[in-house]
């Protein structure tokens, strides 16, 4: 079954990529590769009515080779332009089906799991592959109109001469064991190549330069990689000499059998069996079937290799549709009355046993600005990815005004949202559209980008850059321009400022690049902001942040330790409550002091 839908997910996406020429180009290989075994017949036909002197006969093989010359020079001129037209789309059609696949994927799983994201890897890297697909299709076609028509004329002259194509189609077999081992290979090494692309990338990355440099980390990082492709390499030269052996041997034996069969042609023709032009036939059809073979072979390796990857493609469309939430229909609210709950929440990271989260209960009430704090590794950023429904908890439940956020639309529910980020991005684009895109929908509102700016304290950013907001950012680009670490996330937190009203604001210590002064500033801007937000939409704003002088102008301070929930107050409640949080804030009052 799962084949079959293969097998149609290759021939709809060919068709439907390109429906025009693909048709035309089908007919056209068709033709062509029915000539040269059809004029191989005419020759035939031109020597059998010399010799008999028969001008019907040398008519007749002079026309099919007049014939098939035609039909090769048109099926050249056109069909050429329509397979790359054709080639072209497919593989345009294909990344573009591919992009829209994994972009779909609300959740991260497909990130975190190694092993779903070798396979992912696997399905971008190979994507190539499917995108010629439209190009072995006709190959296919093609291979078949020729196979078909050898065969016929082999067996007018003697259907004992059947076998040989017979014997031919070892290479086949051939072919495939190669590519199988071929595949394997390259699938085991695939650790390692997704391992040598990323040394590549610290090796290269302004970013880490500097480290590199500094720790001088050239030649580990190069010997490294040397290592790592030498050993990619091994695996792969290993299945190469042994599917060249396996080949060699399979074309010898076939090359001596066909030499027999020749012989006993020219025997035949000798005791008046066969004609002139049986031998002729035979003679000129030795290469032809070997090529054939050949062929064959050559497109069961590519078939086997496009059947892989739109098994991979199918494979992706299945994960996407498991993961894609169908069930969450709901629309969010468009306002927050009681607020949001966590009712006995676990979560473990997919493919790990080890919960990051247990039994968090937990509530945030509507219009309310809620600090998490808590060493590293607390579970403060797993919690802020559940909120923002990144995962669904592992256990128990995340209620937004009762009602479980596990039924509410993603794309519905982040609609409402936005955030900022230590691990923000820094999108090489326009500085407009670098802020704008955090509404897309009003992208392109020039007072609301401008609004965003400010509210970001990012105006001496935009100040500073030759054309404003127009100017280029990233230095990969001719006329673009590099920002510093803390220039780039003032115009991140522009960017969270562009919803306006959201009914969740997640701030995952946006501001890690910033001096206290200057995140002591934005702060203020954000309280603000989650006040308007609170007063009109009931939205809560969540911080993450180290700094304690930050976290207490919060309504509501968790402060959490190994996945757990160990307090819940204002600034003034857990100082008197003598507790961890205490603790801390007096270590770094300490240290300020």
């Amino acid at each position: 079954m799962r084949s079959l839908r293969i097998a149609w997910l290759w021939l709809a996406t060919s068709f439907r990529a390109a429906p025009l020429p693909m048709a035309i180009s089908t007919v056209l290989v068709a033709a062509r590769a029915i000539t040269t075994p059809a004029q191989t017949y005419g020759v035939s036909q031109l020597v059998e009515g010399i010799a008999d002197d028969n001008s019907n006969t040398i008519a007749l093989g002079i026309g099919i080779i007049v014939g098939g010359l035609a039909v090769s020079f048109v099926a050249d001129v056109i069909g050429w332009p329509l397979q790359d037209t054709a080639q072209e789309r497919m593989a345009g059609r294909v990344h573009a089906d591919l992009l829209d696949v994994t972009t779909g994927i609300p959740g991260l799983t497909h990130h975190e799991r190694p092993d779903i994201a070798d396979r992912l890897e696997l399905v971008r890297e190979r994507a190539w592959r499917m995108g010629v697909g439209a190009e072995v299709l006709l190959w296919a076609f093609a291979t078949v109109a020729n196979t078909v028509t050898v065969l016929g004329l082999l067996g007018s002259v003697n259907p004992l001469l059947l076998l040989l194509p017979l014997l031919g189609a070892t290479r086949i077999w051939s072919a495939y064991v190669s590519s199988v081992r071929s595949h394997k290979a390259y699938e085991d090494s695939l650790p390692q190549e997704r391992l040598v692309d990323k040394l590549i990338d610290v090796s290269k990355d302004a970013r880490t330069g500097l480290e590199v440099r500094v720790f001088g980390l050239g030649k580990v990082l190069l010997d490294r990689i040397f290592a790592l492709q030498t050993e990619r390499f091994r695996r792969r030269v290993e299945a190469a000499r042994w599917g060249g052996k396996v080949d060699g041997s399979v074309r010898l034996a076939f090359g001596l059998a066909y030499a027999v069969a020749i012989v006993w042609v020219i025997a035949r023709a000798r005791n008046g069996q066969q004609t002139a032009g049986d031998v002729v036939l035979v003679l000129l059809l030795a290469p032809q079937v070997d090529q054939m073979t050949g062929g064959i072979a050559r497109n069961v390796y590519w078939v086997g290799e496009v059947v892989r990857s739109f098994s991979r493609y199918d494979w992706l469309r299945e994960y996407a549709k498991d993961n894609s939430w169908q069930t969450s229909v709901d629309a969010a609210p468009a306002r927050l009355r009681s607020g949001i709950e966590l009712r006995n929440v676990g979560f473990a990271y997919p493919g790990t046993e080890s919960a990051v989260l247990s039994d968090v209960s937990l509530t945030l009430p509507a219009g309310s600005a809620v600090a998490l704090v808590g060493e590293n590794g607390a579970g403060k950023t797993t919690l802020v990815k559940l909120l923002a429904r990144m995962y669904d908890p592992t256990s128990g439940r995340v209620l937004v005004d009762g009602v479980d956020l596990a039924t509410i639309s993603p794309d519905s529910w982040r609609s409402q949202l936005s955030a900022g980020f230590q691990d923000f991005v820094k999108f090489e684009w326009t500085a407009r559209e670098v802020v704008g895109v955090g509404d897309v929908r009003r992208e392109s509102d020039e007072a609301a980008v401008r609004a965003a700016v400010s509210r970001g304290d990012a105006e001496a950013v935009v100040a500073g850059l030759p054309r404003g907001l127009d100017t280029q950012l990233g230095k990969k680009f001719t006329d673009g321009v590099e920002l510093s670490g803390g220039q780039w996330q003032r115009l991140a937190l522009a960017r969270a400022f562009m919803r306006e009203r959201p009914l969740l604001l997640l701030l995952d210590e946006p501001t890690a690049a910033l001096d206290p002064e200057a995140e002591h500033r934005l702060y203020e801007q954000y309280a603000a902001a989650a006040r308007v937000a609170a007063a009109e939409t009931g939205g809560i704003t969540v911080l993450v942040s180290h700094r304690f002088s930050t976290v207490r102008m919060a309504d509501l301070i968790v402060v959490m330790h190994n996945g757990r929930v160990e307090e819940v107050g204002s600034h003034e409640e857990l100082l008197v409550a003598g507790g961890r949080y205490a603790e801390l804030f007096e270590l770094q009052a300490r240290a300020y002091r």
